[in-house]
């Protein structure tokens, strides 16, 4: 019986806890390490803004996909002056001359996913103090946490004591992990709303920049941005502007029926786990927008105005209440991923 069903026999909550975890961003000194609901688990060095960083991922259960990337340049820095960096890497002010037969190898760019050479790449470096590039010292990748993050994904897939585990390796064979979680299934409404008629926006526009509920609201209703879609045949989307930022806009959404006399609900965002660094589930809706031809409520906040860091979510309307679909996040602000390689922390799939 492999270790894993063991361990569902003998510690039940344990087990669901390993195999299901809650998604979750943390740092350990130098690294940020990301997990998602199916245990997908990404780790990278910082701070980016220094040009250069070190990208480790990987997918949970035996058909685990890793990938280890050494970047000089991103497209906030755009293409970096400078040598090669197979030829110009340094490991604690030594040479670092790993082994590139299985590697992707560009001039700025190191990357692979062959898991000897990952292995091999791990054991030069796993105990060192810093990367670092001979034509630029300041461009470095500290090493310190790397240990600490990768031992975290290990524990969140289940390789802790085995012969899959980067870290705390044991002699338990590498397939005896538990499984990759399924993805929640979304359900989509079977055809999109009727499109609301020119005198039902003209009605709900005026209904929620002058008499939808919105005391909580500090924006005058004179610079209120109301916007209206439709959600079913009988029943609108509403939102409307409520505090606005440099470069965020808090709104407030309600559900309104189309025709008169307007009954409105508000509408809140509850995500299925708790986000890094709040204590709360509830999402304040920010920059939302609403395609009805897909009825996806889509939400983008940024950390500042650069826009790399923040949090950025897509919800699925299924004919009755929103659904998380995608929840993306990047705590760390430092010049290194744009809102579209913002860590995923909630991935889930289309039901058939």
């Amino acid at each position: 019986m492999p270790y894993w069903m063991k361990s569902l026999l003998l510690l039940p909550f344990l087990f669901v806890a390993c195999v299901r975890a809650e998604p979750l961003q943390k740092t350990f000194s130098d690294w940020q390490v990301t997990c998602n609901n199916l245990n997908f688990c990404q780790a990278r060095s910082l701070p980016g803004d220094n040009g250069l960083a070190m990208t480790i991922s990987r997918h949970a259960g035996v058909s685990d996909r890793p990938l280890l990337r050494i970047d000089y340049g991103n497209r906030y820095s755009g293409e970096l002056n400078g040598g090669t960096l197979k030829d110009n890497l340094l490991l604690d002010q030594q040479r670092l001359r790993p082994d590139l037969k299985h590697w992707t190898v560009e001039p700025h760019h190191l990357s692979t996913s062959h898991p000897i050479s990952i292995d091999e790449f791990l054991s030069q470096v796993m105990d060192a103090d810093t990367i670092q590039l001979t034509f630029r010292p300041q461009a470095t990748i500290s090493l310190h946490g790397m240990k600490a993050a990768l031992l975290l994904m290990d524990d969140i897939q289940g390789r802790v004591n085995g012969m899959s585990a980067w870290v705390r390796r044991g002699d338990r064979v590498a397939f005896d992990v538990p499984p990759e979680p399924q993805p929640p299934l979304l359900r989509t409404p079977q055809q999109p709303p009727e499109p609301l008629t020119r005198e039902e926006s003209t009605g709900l526009i005026d209904f929620g920049t002058w008499r939808v509920n919105t005391d909580e609201c500090s924006l005058d209703p004179m610079r209120r941005e109301v916007s209206v879609a439709p959600l079913s045949d009988k029943k609108a989307l509403l939102l409307v502007s409520c505090e606005m930022g440099a470069y965020n806009v808090i709104q407030l959404a309600f559900e309104v029926t189309r025709t008169l006399p307007y009954v409105a609900r508000g509408l809140t965002l509850n995500l299925p786990f708790t986000p890094p660094n709040r204590s709360e589930k509830q999402m304040e809706l920010i920059n939302a927008e609403y395609d009805a031809a897909t009825s996806q409520l889509l939400t983008f906040a940024k950390g500042r105005g650069l826009g790399d860091c923040g949090n950025a979510s897509r919800w699925q309307f299924d004919g009755r209440n929103f659904v998380l679909a995608e929840y993306a996040e990047e705590s760390t602000c430092d010049a290194w991923h744009s809102s579209d390689d913002w860590p995923t922390l909630w991935v889930s799939q289309r039901a058939e």
